[in-house]
């Protein structure tokens, strides 16, 4: 019969017996017995104490019907339940068994059952003794399986006999200490088969098979390691300049592409008709007549130019602009418009072009509605002084 927690639960309710020699338990049913945290209970005397989650009286009352005597001796299976376990190895499933003993007394634990005790031959309380002549092996096991893992016996067979043969592989090797020192040893747990001698004058380090390595040896091979050691920083240093110079060297020829960019750029725009326009009409320095009517024409009514970058120009340059052949023809026709009289007061002296909007400021000639004709006391008047 497997007995579950529902059916444990009910037992304990009604205080009946309830495990039968060769009754099977589960995994929650073996967490009630063996390892639930203690609880607190009230006490008689209105006190508090930790209690195990299932007393001992009621233990008692469990195992009424399990048939034959209380055995404390683990290896007699008398008044047996079973608890079935995965072995974490190969998935094995493993019955083990629980004594009436170990249930009232709350004794048990798996891994008391199925993980390797190690010892010596002659001692009869070791489950396994595997020779540790090379290394210990329940270190090894714990390398393998966590504390948590339960393997069977045929997988802790194998798995000591596998050990054993890579120890045998490594101890048989020629160069078994320059491997020991090596790099590939790190993280292997052969490194286990040796030992560095304590207490002795200079080095000497010593494998589990009874070999040696004296000092004069150790010498030799520390010596080729630090040539080793001496040529790898050399051809460090090496590819860091070789990575050094082809950095600059990339930097150089970026440097040589931007300004040849630039020139091409600068050649290029100069050849365009914003520009053409910008040297002819935005130059202070232009000596163009501004009496002219074509040029009247071609200032105020540019073909195929870029008016975003006329009035970037203009705006850099403002004070430039302003003395220009381009700011002379646009004040010119402002003036002109307003009959050459102020457009507040009617005044035809001191007349000046004043801004009403700088939206379109280095490129008026295509907002005239935002220039005024005015005298210069209007204009002060409009600028607040």
């Amino acid at each position: 019969m497997l007995i579950t927690r529902d059916i444990l639960n009910k037992a304990l309710e009604n205080k009946v017996p309830l495990f039968h020699d060769g009754d099977y338990i589960d995994d929650d049913v073996l967490y009630d017995l063996f390892y639930a945290l203690p609880i607190f209970k009230d006490l008689p005397n209105g006190k508090k104490a930790l209690r195990t989650l299932i007393p001992k009286s009621d233990r008692n009352i469990l195992c009424a019907e399990l048939k034959g005597r209380i055995s404390k001796n683990p290896k007699e299976k008398y008044d047996k339940i079973y608890y079935n376990f995965i072995c974490k190895s190969c998935g094995k499933v493993v019955p083990i068994h629980i004594t009436k003993c170990q249930i009232i007394s709350r004794a048990f634990k798996i891994k008391d059952h199925v993980k390797p005790v190690y010892g010596s031959p002659t001692d009869d309380k070791c489950k396994h003794t595997y020779s540790a002549y090379y290394i210990s092996f329940s270190e090894l096991y714990d390398i393998k399986f966590s504390k948590t893992d339960y393997v069977c016996d045929s997988c802790i067979d194998k798995f000591i006999s596998d050990s054993n043969k890579e120890a045998f592989e490594i101890l048989e090797r020629n160069d078994k200490f320059e491997w020991f020192r090596s790099e590939e040893s790190a993280n292997d747990w052969r490194r286990g088969l040796f030992y560095v001698e304590p207490n002795c004058v200079g080095t000497k380090i010593n494998a589990r098979n009874g070999d040696s390595w004296t000092d004069d040896k150790y010498n030799e091979w520390q010596k080729r390691q630090e040539q080793k050691k001496e040529e790898e920083l050399n051809h460090q240093r090496k590819l860091e300049e070789i990575r050094r110079q082809q950095k600059l060297d990339e930097e150089a020829e970026r440097e040589r592409t931007r300004k040849a960019n630039e020139l091409f750029l600068a050649r290029h725009q100069s050849n365009t008709p914003t520009q053409r326009y910008i040297d002819r009409f935005c130059n202070k320095h232009s000596d163009i007549d501004i009496t002219d009517e074509e040029n009247h024409r071609e200032a105020l009514s540019p073909e195929g130019v870029n008016y975003e970058a006329i009035q970037k120009h203009n705006s850099k340059l403002y004070k430039e602009y302003l003395q220009s052949p381009l700011w002379k023809i646009i004040s010119s026709k402002v003036k002109w418009n307003a009959n050459y009289r102020c457009e507040k007061c009617g005044s035809n002296k001191n007349l000046v072009v004043h801004h009403t909007s700088y939206e379109f400021k280095g490129i008026e000639f295509l907002a005239f509605h935002t220039l005024q004709c005015l005298c210069s006391k209007c204009h002060e008047k409009e600028h607040g002084k």
